[in-house]
């Protein structure tokens, strides 16, 4: 079977194949004019015969590459090339792929065993749901009050009228670990029994809004929020203040925090609810943190949150202290 021309010029395939017909061309007829010196038969000297034969394959591998006498030549010829030839770059990328392809395998599984760690017991029986049973370790928070911004609302609703802090929740967490929550426009904590706080995911990190659960929106929003309130303002298509379980593990699980950050999306599960439905709640995104009056003490001194939290980012963190006092604190 004869040599492909580029092959009697010593071109690697990944030269062929990365440089433009004219590049290309150009180093063809730089290699032609240098070897033609170096095999011509009135300097072969002992060597004349196989300089004379080295010679004739140039040329007529020169012929066969002629771009500007045979286009159609130079082009076949390099097709062929680079399929009988595989270039280390297209060699490397399949490697790449194969690396990328086993690596997702390896993060499919550290994400669900992370999921069932969080998740555990969370689809067993809803009767086996107790206080201290089985079931997702919640955030070891105590003694914190914060305020969120309700993410559906703010969506659904972009066009209404708020008076100040009416699309605005406030949830408790007191020392014993238990939440109460006032939702928007209401005066009266309600106890938010079954519900884990499953941890933060920073804004920056991923677009929530367009994982939410999506419904038909209502054309009467009920809330003592509003005022001059126009149905016509809403969307479309509403989005509820739940997400997917598989869209949860995706998108957003590997962002996951076990603190509260201010300026991120805090989430929940509601064990009832997980259970019946399979969807994770968003709380809201934390736009206030303060403790509880007479939680905080002169002395009390938070764990260093630099190498869990890019300070810049995340200006303000609450967590376990380290004597495993479960209090809040605030970072720098």
């Amino acid at each position: 079977m004869p040599r492909n021309p580029f092959e009697i010029f010593g071109l690697t395939p990944t030269l062929v194949g990365e440089l433009s017909e004219k590049e290309l061309f150009q180093v063809l007829k730089s290699m032609y004019r240098g070897l033609l010196k170096a095999f011509h038969p009135d300097t072969g000297g002992k060597r004349r015969q196989k300089s004379n034969e080295r010679a004739v394959e140039l040329n007529l591998a020169f012929e066969a590459l002629d771009l500007e006498k045979n286009q159609a030549s130079f082009r076949r010829h390099r097709k062929n090339y680079l399929l009988s030839h595989p270039s280390v770059a297209h060699r490397n990328m399949l490697a790449l792929r194969d690396k990328l392809q086993s690596q997702a395998v390896r993060e499919g599984l550290l994400v669900d065993g992370f999921w069932s760690f969080l998740a555990q017991g969370a689809e067993g029986d809803a009767g086996s749901f107790r206080d201290a049973g089985p079931g997702p370790p919640a955030l070891g928070i105590r003694n914190v009050l914060l305020g969120l911004q309700d993410v559906a609302i703010k969506n659904n609703v972009r066009h209404a009228s708020w008076l100040l802090g009416s699309n605005y929740k406030n949830m408790e967490i007191n020392g014993l670990g238990e939440i109460r929550v006032r939702s928007v426009g209401r005066k009266d904590y309600r106890h938010a029994e079954g519900t884990v706080l499953l941890g933060c995911v920073p804004k920056e990190a991923a677009n929530v809004t367009m994982l939410l659960e999506r419904c038909p929106p209502s054309r009467v929003y009920k809330s003592p929020a509003l005022f001059e309130f126009d149905p016509n303002a809403l969307p479309q298509v509403a989005v509820m203040n739940l997400i997917s379980r598989d869209n949860f593990k995706r998108h957003l699980l590997p962002h996951l925090h076990p603190l509260l950050l201010e300026r991120s999306y805090l989430f929940s599960l509601d064990r009832q609810e997980y259970h019946d439905t399979g969807l994770i709640r968003l709380e809201g995104v934390i736009i206030k943190m303060d403790p509880l009056p007479g939680s905080f003490g002169p002395d009390l001194v938070g764990p260093d949150l630099g190498d869990l939290v890019p300070e810049e980012k995340l200006p303000r963190a609450a967590g376990l202290s380290p004597k495993g006092g479960g209090q809040a604190h605030r970072g720098n």
